[in-house]
């Protein structure tokens, strides 16, 4: 039988502790307990010692990098709607179409206008070279004394009149082809376009509805390949990485967090990975947290805006872990413990503190070797292999934890310790190891309770 994967889960070694026990009797009772305690059956895994990334995860949510609501710029009614609700929509492609005629009205009447504002232009510079000629040759007549000096200064005035005429004429053109630029751009408003590609929404108007300008969205628009990711780090995290240089602050990329897996709501990992590209230059006061984007490629648009996922990527390892399957612990009050296989074959009792959950690939489901779990040794704490070189294993890998009849291996632990302090010798209390076969869990239907 293949198994791809086991869940695992760290531990740190602690000292074992002495059961207490009350005297019952000397020897006798001994022997007659070992009489009564037959050999039971345990599966067992040899412990690992391996180094392991550690990872962490933080709950995101997912949005386009490009976001936009679309709304009628213009006010008229909805003639058409070219899309198809939900679909991919290129950049410039045409989404909606708006009633055009008033907006074509408006052009050919700003047109209009242009053409009169040039007529009145080409008058202007008729009059003012008229004007012009005038004030040439009263110049020349005056000097002879052939005209009036008041003749030749009203000709001047009225070349000023005619310049300033045509300077405003000028000025009434350019007005006209504001005026006609406006209205060609408020008709090309009428058609709307998608300004970006990317998932147009559903539609909220229907044809023959009177639209106003800068009213109720028509859809919205997300760019999804790449797509964003928001998620939030917490300040000790980054403080940490900026402290040893793992962040690097021009582009906001966190070191060993370049990239990043998407565990969406299902519990799949998404085939792509995402990269951080942005890191928020202050913590929030009120959550604690630094706020981090990343782009995760969407080629397929699987991958929609709106989605919750969680954010998980590597941020260290832990060198020469001990790693023991998520079965093997065995719960008593509110401690951890494992039990192992002393070479004498009497179950051996091993107080942990747990660690990180990790997922480890196997080999074959048949015992010997499987991923089993991590220790964090602190302050005084005993280290797990110290505490099996007590019970007689040099090598953490040499081994046998029990993984399945670790409460029966703990009643029978226990009574050998109850023994020992009596001081009865070892060979009672034993168990017979096999290999352990892991099989995946089979999901069961819950139970529907009657109205």
């Amino acid at each position: 039988m293949k198994v791809e994967h086991i869940l695992v889960i760290a531990l740190s070694g602690l000292v074992v502790g002495t059961l207490g026990a009350c005297r019952d009797g000397g020897g006798k009772t001994a022997s007659m307990q070992q009489r009564e305690m037959h050999p039971i059956k345990v599966s067992v895994m040899n412990m690992v010692q391996q180094t392991v990334d550690l990872k962490s995860s933080w709950f995101g949510h997912l949005r386009g990098v490009e976001q936009a609501d679309i709304r009628p710029q213009v006010s008229g009614t909805l003639l058409r709607q070219i899309y198809w609700d939900g679909s991919i929509c290129e950049k410039g492609e045409l989404l909606f179409e708006i009633d055009p005629s008033t907006y074509q009205a408006a052009v050919d009447q700003a047109e209009g206008n242009l053409a009169a504002a040039k007529a009145s232009k080409m008058q202007a510079e008729a009059a003012r070279n008229r004007a012009s000629q005038d004030v040439e040759r009263y110049d020349k007549l005056i000097k002879t004394g052939a005209i009036s000096e008041k003749l030749f200064m009203d000709a001047q005035q009225t070349l000023k009149e005619t310049q300033a005429a045509l300077e405003q004429a000028e000025a009434g053109i350019k007005q006209s082809e504001a005026a006609l630029d406006n209205a060609r751009i408020n008709l090309e408003r009428t058609k709307v376009k998608a300004p970006f590609r990317g998932l147009a929404s559903k539609s909220n108007a229907s044809v023959g509805e009177l639209l106003s300008a800068n009213g109720t969205p028509l859809t919205t628009m997300s760019s999804i390949d790449p797509i964003r990711v928001d998620f939030s780090v917490t300040g000790k995290q980054v403080l940490n990485r900026l402290l040893d240089g793992r962040v690097d602050v021009k582009n906001g990329r966190m070191g060993d967090m370049d990239k990043f897996e998407l565990i969406l709501e299902d519990g799949t990992v998404f085939e792509e990975k995402g990269t951080v590209v942005s890191v928020d230059s202050e913590v929030s006061r009120a959550s604690g947290t630094v706020n981090f984007i990343g782009h995760v490629p969407n080629p397929g648009f699987k991958l929609r805006s709106g989605m919750a996922v969680r954010v998980r990527a590597v941020t260290g390892q832990e060198e020469n872990a001990l790693l023991v399957p998520v079965r093997a612990l065995v719960s008593a009050m509110s401690h951890r413990n494992i039990y192992v296989v002393a070479p004498d074959q009497t179950p051996r009792r091993i107080d942990v503190q747990l660690g990180d959950t990790l997922t480890l690939d196997m080999p074959d489901g048949k015992g010997g070797t499987a991923p089993m779990l991590m220790q964090i040794v602190t302050g005084t704490v005993k280290p797990i292999s110290e505490s099996l070189k007590e019970i007689g294993y040099d090598k953490p890998s040499d081994a046998p934890v029990i993984v399945e009849g670790g409460m029966m291996a703990a009643q029978y632990s226990k009574v050998n310790d109850m023994m020992r302090a009596q001081g009865a010798q070892g060979g009672f209390g034993t168990v017979i190891p096999t290999p352990f076969v892991y099989t995946k869990p089979v999901s069961t239907t819950p139970s529907i309770t009657a109205e």
